[in-house]
């Protein structure tokens, strides 16, 4: 990967990061506002943009040293700073995942869920049509 890549890189990653955290302060603050507050999705909104926020400002931290490693002809050192970048925005993503599961935003809500299974009648068998209650959590302990 060639520095001008690394740089590249970095700079769409810290982009990225800044989205999500925008996106996830949204939906705090659209939380918030509801008239029936959901104080479980709020909390687990909380405890999901504190982390984004540091990995915002470790990513933007580590390309502006990227930039400098790479202007001084430093490799390893801009080396350490993109891998820095990267693990910032693998780990974002978990969080900005995490935290639309907060508010059901990836499919998937706290508390009982309705599923219907049916096999659409292909068995020689009467088709099978049950519905089973899965308690799906808000998001992962992490």
């Amino acid at each position: 990967t060639s520095p001008e890549e690394k740089q590249s890189f970095a700079s769409q990653a810290v982009q990225e990061i800044q989205a999500a955290v925008k996106l996830v302060d949204k939906l705090l603050v659209d939380e918030e506002k509801k008239k029936e507050k959901n104080t479980e999705a709020i909390e687990c909104l909380q405890r999901k943009l504190t982390p984004l926020k540091e990995l915002q400002s470790v990513s933007e931290d580590s390309a502006r040293a990227l930039t400098t490693a790479v202007a001084d002809a430093d490799a390893v050192h801009a080396d350490l700073q993109y891998r820095q970048v990267a693990v910032a925005l693998s780990k974002s993503r978990d969080f900005h995942a995490e935290a639309k599961a907060c508010v059901g935003d990836a499919g998937a809500r706290a508390g009982d869920q309705a599923v219907t299974v049916d096999d659409g009648g292909a068995a020689a068998e009467p088709p099978l049509s049950e519905t089973f209650t899965v308690d799906v959590p808000v998001a992962s302990p992490n």
